[in-house]
């Protein structure tokens, strides 16, 4: 009973030491894409007045992820018709109108699209969102 009681425990170290491995091993690489500033959701702040704002996705002007070209929102029915403004922080500091909201299809969600493709935001460091009440 004793010398399976040290197998037992011998096996359980080299189980705990296996796993403990895959989490300590060589971090990730910084070359290539991740060696330079990149625009990652959820490191900028954000915030939003005059309206319940369901998400913010981002589309970039290439795989850099550096500049922005367009920001989709998605709000609740309750801001349909009205029209976004939003102001970046940061960066190049760009400023714009959405769409007016709408229902996508009839059935989906109530979205407005920002074009920002003719100023893309670069060096993004906070976005404010803002619905007018009306």
């Amino acid at each position: 009973m004793f010398i399976s009681s040290r197998i037992i425990a011998a096996g359980a170290i080299a189980l705990v030491a296996a796993g403990g491995s895959a989490f300590t091993a060589a971090g990730l690489g910084t070359s290539g894409q991740a060696a330079g500033p990149q625009f990652v959701g959820g490191q900028v702040s954000q915030s939003v007045t005059g309206a319940v704002l369901g998400s913010i996705v981002y589309d970039f002007v290439d795989g850099t992820h550096t500049g922005i070209k367009t920001v989709t929102l998605t709000f609740d029915a309750a801001a349909a018709g009205k029209v976004p403004h939003i102001a970046f922080a940061g960066g190049n500091a760009v400023a714009a109108d959405g769409s007016a909201v709408a229902q996508v299809e009839g059935t989906g969600p109530y979205i407005s699209v920002v074009d920002l493709t003719g100023t893309p935001e670069t060096g993004a460091t906070g976005i404010a969102v803002s619905v007018p009440s009306s």
